[in-house]
């Protein structure tokens, strides 16, 4: 007989799990005023703190869902679990959905989740994120404003403030480590060369990786999602078709999508990339093609951790394997491809993303010089 359903707005049965030193996570099902039953999780240090956690995060559900609608008095934290659910329910990437809930827990919870919002003001919203940009990054900090503007534009829709406070906040660009260190024709020559050199980067397969990027611009995730299946030799193509992602709980997986639908793309490689591939599948032992040392999925957090490595104190210290897709597309720019061209290779669904980000500004004017003289000068007609 199939178990019967829980009733509206009551849990079951809370399980725990220990994920590593210091790391718990206990979650329930929980079924919600509109049928549909979801698993709601928490994070703590402990298993009875993951279980406290749990279990507030069950009660404010249920409070939201009796009282039927938000005022200024509520507090963050409840607007934060409605919009988070939200966000769970959405089509967005699981790595996009993961990462706003670790953004969520560690940078936002312990300073807002006790505010009303009432309290949300610019200066104090300002203050929050300014002390994660200090503490955790600017990544940190991207990462936080955009989920407390989404807090926020969820209270607005409900009347409960009258505008979005994080909205009114000066944006900060956030120069990458890509930007800063930039790669030239002769100085990726000369990084491949000293990678061949290096003990380290040899041990880490980076110097195979390195010469694939140059060729491939794709994002190292992608590139680690790559298995054999994907590459046709006898095509001279492969399919980009996935990304590494650590899921919580569950560790590294392939994410069966890329960042955008345009990111899904079967591309033709050059000759020498290719080569570099048949070569690798000749001496592999598994599916992967740039696999861990033990053969299994490679984490592209640890592998820039370890380019990084290599790199310190050298000219390309700070290197981001990012740089590889401003090179590739300098390159094909510099060949005459059209931005879409370059979009379609590099997996991006906006083609002013291709401009106004990847393809540096040349000189211009050749086109557009003799189309003018054809018109004259205006003091001689």
């Amino acid at each position: 007989m199939a178990r019967p359903p829980l009733p509206i707005g009551t849990y079951g049965k809370i399980l725990t799990t220990r994920l590593g030193p210091g790391r718990f996570r206990s979650w329930a099902n929980y079924r919600d005023y509109d049928g549909i039953t979801r698993r709601v999780q928490r994070y703590a240090a402990t298993g009875p703190a993951s279980v406290k956690k749990l279990k507030e995060a069950l009660r404010d559900r249920s409070r939201f869902a009796l009282d039927g609608e938000i005022t200024g008095d509520t507090r963050v934290r409840v607007v934060a679990e409605m919009w988070l659910r939200d966000l769970d329910d959405s089509d967005r990437a699981l790595r996009t959905k993961i990462s706003y809930r670790d953004a969520w827990r560690r940078s936002l919870e312990p300073a807002v989740g006790e505010l009303r919002l009432s309290d949300l003001r610019v200066s104090s919203v300002d203050r929050v994120i300014r002390e994660v940009r200090a503490r955790q990054g600017s990544g940190s900090a991207h990462h936080a404003k955009v989920v407390l503007s989404g807090i926020a534009s969820m209270a607005v829709r409900h009347d409960a403030i009258d505008s979005n406070p994080v909205r009114e906040l000066t944006p900060a660009r956030r120069k990458s480590t890509a930007e800063k260190v930039a790669l030239t024709e002769d100085g990726v020559t000369r990084l491949v060369a000293f990678l061949g050199s290096s003990d380290d980067a040899r041990r880490y397969d980076l110097v195979d990786m390195v010469t694939v990027l140059s060729g491939l611009g794709c994002r190292i995730g992608e590139l680690l999602a790559l298995d054999w299946p994907r590459v046709d030799d006898v095509a001279n193509t492969l399919a980009i078709e996935g990304t590494v992602i650590r899921v919580p709980g569950e560790g590294l997986v392939v994410q069966p999508h890329t960042k955008s639908r345009a990111s899904m793309r079967t591309i033709q490689p050059p000759a020498w990339l290719m080569n570099t591939l048949r070569r690798r599948h000749e001496e592999s032992h598994g599916p992967w093609v740039f696999p861990s040392t033990a053969g299994t999925l490679r984490d592209p957090d640890n592998t820039r951790k370890q380019l990084r490595q290599v790199l310190a104190g050298t000219e390309w210290e700070g290197l981001h394997p990012h740089a590889f897709r401003r090179l590739v597309a300098t390159r094909l720019d510099a060949v005459g491809l059209s931005a879409r061209d370059i979009a379609d290779y590099l997996g991006h669904e906006k083609v002013s993303m291709t401009q106004d980000v990847y393809m540096s500004r040349r000189v211009a004017g050749a086109a557009a010089s003799a189309a003018l003289d054809g018109f004259g000068s205006p003091g001689k007609r």
